[in-house]
């Protein structure tokens, strides 16, 4: 029973922590997590900071059946300009703590991204050769490949770009073109959005089956975030003439993928389907969704 089971959640205050943590307590699961706060600390709350050089498992004072491990640094742009930090933040603390949980008996689950791929397959199989092309990829990739010498009780989950109801550019831009200011979205970089509903789903799911291996998770297609930025603005019945695409080549972005899409089969061993683009964005934002 998932009830009688302890599960600790790394990094439960970012996108998919956070909104984890809420799911499994409304459900009354056995939580703990772990926090960079010292005043949040307490017995179900443990200090964990990966970027300090030592990492020391005796602070759990348990062990635990199930560990998500959902801490990282996600900006490209930190990782290519921070890259000693940066990896011991995601790669070498990460594995630590996967090791040491791993050999205490828990299933772990990493979450991982598309950028360990290069971006030019679109739907991209997960048996497919990773070559990732940033800091950030490789960095995953390098995690991925050290938990799958474990062999067993892993499970990778590869997520495209996550989003919320408080994703900042989003909100930034409803406000701007609200107040009939013009925005500048990029018309060339692709995203393949998930709700964060539907990735806390999909984790939820793996820990309730124990799912092990790769599974991989995007929208049913690729947008550009311009077309992100046009469909928000059809929503909210602004003048589309306010938004003036530009390029990422400006903006000092490491590389950008010509696809971010991912194969999803492994969801139907879930009972999961990769959701639709749209109506994750219209269920996100709280939109009316039209077929």
């Amino acid at each position: 029973m998932l009830e009688n089971k302890s599960i600790l959640i790394i990094g439960a205050n970012g996108t998919i922590g956070s909104e984890l943590v809420s799911f499994f307590e409304s459900k009354g699961h056995n939580i703990f997590t772990t926090t960079r706060n010292t005043n949040s600390v307490s017995d179900r709350c443990f200090f964990l900071n990966l970027s300090i050089d030592e990492i020391n498992l005796q602070k759990f004072n348990r062990n635990f059946d199930i560990v998500i491990i959902c801490a990282a640094i996600t900006s490209q742009k930190f990782c290519l300009n921070n890259r000693e930090l940066s990896w011991r933040v995601n790669v070498e603390n990460t594995v630590k703590i996967a090791k040491g949980m791993r050999e205490a008996g828990a299933f772990i689950i990493f979450l991982s991204s598309n950028a360990v791929f290069n971006g030019e397959l679109p739907f991209v199989n997960s048996q497919e050769k990773a070559t990732p092309t940033t800091e950030y990829g490789c960095q995953k990739l390098e995690v991925e490949n050290q938990l799958l010498k474990l062999q067993h009780k892993i499970s990778i989950v590869r997520f495209s770009k996550v989003i919320n109801q408080n994703m900042t550019l989003v909100n930034q831009w409803i406000v701007n073109l609200k107040m009939g200011r013009r925005i500048t979205p990029l018309d060339d970089m692709l995203i393949s959005p998930v709700p964060v509903s539907f990735a806390v789903l999909v984790l939820y799911t793996i820990v309730l089956k124990e799912f092990p291996g790769i599974v991989q998770v995007s929208s049913n297609q690729d947008i550009t975030y311009a077309d992100f930025a046009r469909y928000i603005a059809s929503k909210i019945g602004v003048d589309q003439n306010l938004i003036s695409p530009i390029s990422y080549i400006d903006q000092g972005f490491e590389n950008v993928s010509k696809n971010t899409t991912l194969d999803g089969s492994a969801l139907t061993h879930l009972g999961l389907t990769s959701p639709d683009v749209w109506k994750g964005i219209d269920d996100t934002f709280g939109f009316h969704y039209n077929e």
